[in-house]
């Protein structure tokens, strides 16, 4: 299994390899070639960007809430 960084522009993990450090106010920061890519593109671009990785997330963050919960003493059993 390959290393992950957390990107802190798209919020989420990707392979180190896909990854570069970049520096920001608050210090040096991963984040992914795709983003870095997107930022550099005319604004009309980098708003679709903005817009498609936004509607990433959403669905990412309502497949999550949707998950049923499982009480730690039951997780075992499932194993």
């Amino acid at each position: 299994m390959s290393e992950m960084q957390y990107c802190y522009c798209c919020r989420s993990h990707h392979p180190v390899d896909q990854m570069r450090q970049f520096p920001t106010r608050a210090g040096i920061r991963w984040r992914c070639l795709r983003s870095i890519q997107a930022a550099q593109r005319d604004p009309g671009e980098r708003d679709a960007f903005g817009r498609q990785q936004t509607a990433i997330n959403r669905r990412d963050a309502r497949q999550v809430a949707e998950r049923p919960f499982v009480p730690l003493a039951e997780r075992h059993l499932l194993r």
